[in-house]
């Protein structure tokens, strides 16, 4: 869908209008209440959205519209058909994961907003990382959303014209797609523009990922996977940053970027940010030490995320071999489809990493950072940080058959932070 989209009766909402927006439709007024009373905030902080939250003696409530560019950059114009792509995503997984989303009162498609629940105390779970605070229920929360929405939208549960159907709904969303192929597997490996990293402190590594072909190359497998193989309906942006936290609930949010692709790369994206969490941390004591045992709880963390969500997708495929990818009933001999799953979940993995390492990249030399290490106020000890999380990211995708397991991993990065970088 071209960038050009935008209806007829589109215009940006303002804190000003958001009483009128809610008085025209009797789904959110019913929500709402009386609208003379409600608390109006702009709270959108990303690149691509405004976020409005409405508050009254009755509920409250949150506003998402897509603006039609992006927010830092004007003249990158952006098509405003992702909120449909996000609401349907929503919708779709709705049956399955719907106590990990937050919940959707209604979608305009002149205006192309979103109106759900606000989440509350939900704090976006970035910021609660930076801040060393654990999250004792996550892994088994989001390992859980991962399993059953890659499982339930593939080719292992649905048959064939399902999937396919389901497909047409997504396969336009090739504007976000291609804002994907471009910053995380093409630009941090030539020279671009957009392309910034903290410099001069690793302008070297920076020349050094220019002139490695076998990492280009690697890049390279891993854009065409993200291109062509179509294993199941993916986030498409399963971050830290699209993910809101309390003590003991997990809801993920924003799914614009929705399409199907291959299952890693949300598996990816999410050990990736984990990772620069973990490797970001040494930059935020206040004393040598501080964060110790919140990194090495980060680590577990990633090893217990795996571990569940390998376990869970298992356990889905033994409960529901209905799909047209392996017909039950053509397999007498039940070890058969079990070492088949160890192969294709190996597989999966594999990529996994191959796309965690190119997030890494990514968002140390690319366009759009993390604040894990960009709130890292000195630049040398954020270039130390980033450096070392550079060397992970890079292994992961030019050696990824070493990891031959998630431990495997976990132990190199623990090496890699231990080592001594000097400018």
């Amino acid at each position: 869908m071209s960038s050009n989209f935008r209806p007829k009766n589109y215009t940006p909402l303002e804190v000003s209008t958001i009483k009128n927006f809610i008085e025209k439709s009797e789904k959110i007024k019913n929500i709402i209440g009386d609208t003379n009373e409600i608390e109006v905030k702009e709270v959108g902080d990303g690149n691509l959205n405004l976020v409005f939250f409405v508050e009254s003696k009755k509920n409250s409530i949150c506003i998402k519209q897509p603006l039609p560019y992006l927010r830092v950059l004007k003249d990158w114009p952006l098509t405003l058909k992702r909120s449909y792509y996000e609401a349907e995503y929503m919708k779709t997984h709705s049956e399955h994961v719907s106590e990990l989303m937050p919940k959707i009162y209604d979608f305009d498609s002149e205006l192309c907003t979103i109106t759900m629940e606000k989440l509350s105390p939900h704090i976006i779970m970035r910021h609660g990382l930076i801040n060393g605070i654990t999250y004792e229920k996550f892994a088994e929360d989001i390992s859980t959303f991962m399993a059953k929405t890659l499982f339930f939208t593939s080719d292992l549960y649905l048959k064939a014209h399902q999937k396919k159907e389901l497909n047409t709904k997504f396969i336009l969303n090739t504007e976000l797609c291609k804002i994907t192929e471009d910053l995380i597997f093409t630009d941090p490996y030539m020279y671009n523009k957009n392309n910034r990293w903290t410099s001069p402190y690793l302008d070297k590594q920076k020349k050094e990922i220019e002139n490695n072909n076998d990492l280009k190359i690697a890049v390279s497998r891993l854009k065409i996977k993200f291109m062509t193989e179509t294993q199941s309906l993916l986030h498409g942006d399963l971050h830290t940053g699209s993910i809101m936290v309390s003590e003991n609930d997990t809801k993920v949010i924003d799914p614009e970027f929705a399409f199907y692709g291959p299952m890693g790369f949300d598996i990816g994206a999410l050990i990736a940010n984990l990772l620069m969490n973990y490797f970001s941390q040494n930059g935020h004591e206040k004393n040598p030490g501080d964060r110790k045992y919140f990194k090495k709880w980060i680590l577990n963390l990633i090893i217990e995320i795996w571990n569940k969500f390998e376990n869970k997708f298992s356990n889905l495929w033994d409960e529901y071999p209905q799909g047209d990818a392996y017909p039950f009933k053509m397999f007498d001999n039940k070890n058969i489809i079990k070492n088949e799953q160890i192969n294709y979940l190996q597989n999966i993995y594999n990529d996994s990493l191959g796309f965690a390492g190119a997030k890494i990249i990514r968002r140390i030399f690319g366009f759009a950072h993390n604040i894990d290490f960009d709130w890292i106020k000195d630049p040398k000890d954020r270039a130390i940080c980033e450096h070392k999380c550079t060397n992970l990211g890079i292994e992961m995708q030019t050696n990824f058959h070493k990891f031959k397991n998630i431990s495997n991993l976990i132990e190199t990065a623990i090496k890699l932070d231990s080592e001594n970088v000097n400018f």
